[in-house]
């Protein structure tokens, strides 16, 4: 009897310890650090510069030495097997300058993305110069080819696919299968496992993970997107809105590159 007690407990122990390491193995849940970096100089160059009449051109060329090469903005991704909140972290080492400059181009919106991978459903929290917006409308659909190209992210093995969105944005993500949840950072999703690195080479930006924290209890802020008395509208409605007012002081092409940036 002893020795079936015995080796009942030795049977216990390895079934918890091989659940663990499934687990390990197999995140479902946890959160994600991302660094967003934005290549400044290229951006203003290529989408400002390039696209500007006289007036607006001169103005882009005198701010253009006083930019970084580039800006790092401190993201989060927390996600579950249903669901992923992709939201701005708070980053005092950031220049004020710097941060200037990037509402100034309106080159991030620190809006805050929730997806619901089983629904489809897409929601994003805008605060825009005070007004808030929500955002509601279905998730991208990204027609992926994967490749065989392979690099480490934040420790793990990620594999290389390349990917053009519905609106016709090339973008390069890199994921996962030990995390096999089809998320990634922003709206950008749909391929086997967590999209750690994504690339969107037309508008000079890139999202990598540095820390990757698996949990079995994840909280996500829900809070912002259950008023009732924030404005609701979908992607398309949002974009015309922002359009029209840009437009008054920016040409048609850079306007698009904000708004393709801001809907990524």
């Amino acid at each position: 009897m002893t020795m079936l007690k015995y080796i009942f407990f030795l049977f216990l122990c390895c079934t918890i310890v091989s659940l663990k390491a499934q687990y390990t193995l197999f995140g479902r849940s946890g959160s994600i650090s991302y660094d967003k970096t934005m290549y400044m100089k290229n951006i203003v160059s290529k989408k400002f510069i390039a696209k500007a009449d006289n007036n607006s051109k001169t103005f882009f060329e005198q701010v253009l030495p006083k930019l970084p090469e580039n800006a790092v903005l401190k993201k989060t991704l927390k996600f579950n097997s249903n669901e992923t909140l992709f939201e701005p972290v708070k980053n005092d080492n950031l220049d004020q300058m710097v941060k200037q400059y990037i509402m100034m181009f309106a080159l991030d919106f620190e809006a805050i993305t929730l997806s619901n991978m089983t629904t489809r459903s897409f929601q994003r929290y805008n605060d825009i110069v005070g007004e808030k917006i929500i955002v509601e409308d279905t998730m991208k659909r990204i027609k992926w080819k994967i490749t065989d190209e392979y690099r480490e992210i934040a420790g793990y093995n990620c594999r290389r696919a390349n990917g053009l969105t519905t609106d016709s944005i090339y973008v390069i993500g890199y994921y996962c299968n030990e995390i096999p949840v089809s998320g990634g950072p922003e709206s950008i999703n749909g391929l086997p496992g967590m999209i750690l690195g994504l690339v969107v080479p037309s508008q000079h930006v890139s999202y990598f993970a540095t820390k990757v924290e698996l949990s079995n209890d994840v909280p996500m802020d829900k809070q912002r997107f259950e008023k009732s008395k924030v404005k609701r509208m979908t992607r398309k409605s949002m974009t015309d809105q922002i359009s029209g007012v840009l437009s008054q002081h920016m040409n048609k092409e850079t306007v698009q590159f904000i708004m393709e940036l801001g809907n990524m």
